[in-house]
């Protein structure tokens, strides 16, 4: 399958074209100024407190001491001027331990950020967009590609309230992804513990969700 090359209109049947967008550190820096600062950080709430620069320098130098390959993209739209504005972007490595079975591997999503409404609106873009599909669908091709079967896998934040943990994980469940069980081990040896809010997709589910973006394509 392709990459998707266009993203829908959030509670509409319509779509606009999109590209998804390899990212360097210089577009961390870019989003981190135009995007998060004026219209994330001050909101609060998951992500708020993110320093994307940092964390996609501190994710190429850990994933490669460990041979692993850190990657950054950005899904875009073009606003009336045909300037590329992101409307949403993320982080992942691969190949990484799958939460269902440790002895395989995936693409593991660490890092994902949806643009605000208001940002799009000063940057010109009035629709708002549905892009955690795409990002799910961004991830699966990049599994698909380096033959680990579009097995993907990430964690959901806890957030600073319970409610907001439980809504992301919600989030997670209502794509379909599937829940690992608790257990006392780590996800990533040693800072993070296994804490029950590890979600993956397998094989058949990752080509079935795919599949059902076709219509992106």
């Amino acid at each position: 399958m392709s990459l998707l090359s266009k993203i829908r209109v959030a509670n509409t049947q319509r779509c606009v074209e999109a590209e998804v967008y390899p990212c360097s550190h210089e577009d961390m820096v870019i989003w981190q100024r135009r995007i998060h600062a004026p219209y994330i950080a001050p909101k609060g709430g998951i992500g708020s407190d993110w320093n994307w620069p940092a964390l996609f320098l501190a994710c190429q130098f850990s994933e490669q001491a460990l041979a692993r390959q850190a990657i950054a993209f950005q899904i875009r739209v073009a606003n009336a001027d045909g300037d590329a504005v992101p409307v949403a972007q993320a982080i992942f490595t691969l190949p990484y331990h799958w939460p269902a079975d440790p002895a395989q591997s995936c693409v593991f999503v660490w890092f994902i950020a949806a643009t605000p409404v208001e940002a799009l609106r000063a940057y010109g873009i009035q629709d708002r967009f549905s892009v955690l599909a795409p990002l799910l669908d961004t991830a699966i091709q990049v599994s698909l590609s380096n033959v680990l079967g579009g097995r993907i896998g990430l964690h959901a934040a806890a957030g600073d309230s319970a409610a907001e943990g439980l809504a992301l994980e919600q989030k997670y469940r209502n794509c379909q992804l599937r829940q690992a069980s608790k257990n006392k081990g780590f996800f990533r040896f040693p800072f993070r513990r296994h804490d029950g809010r590890l979600f993956y997709f397998t094989d058949a589910d990752a080509v079935a969700f795919a599949a059902r973006q076709g219509d992106l394509r």
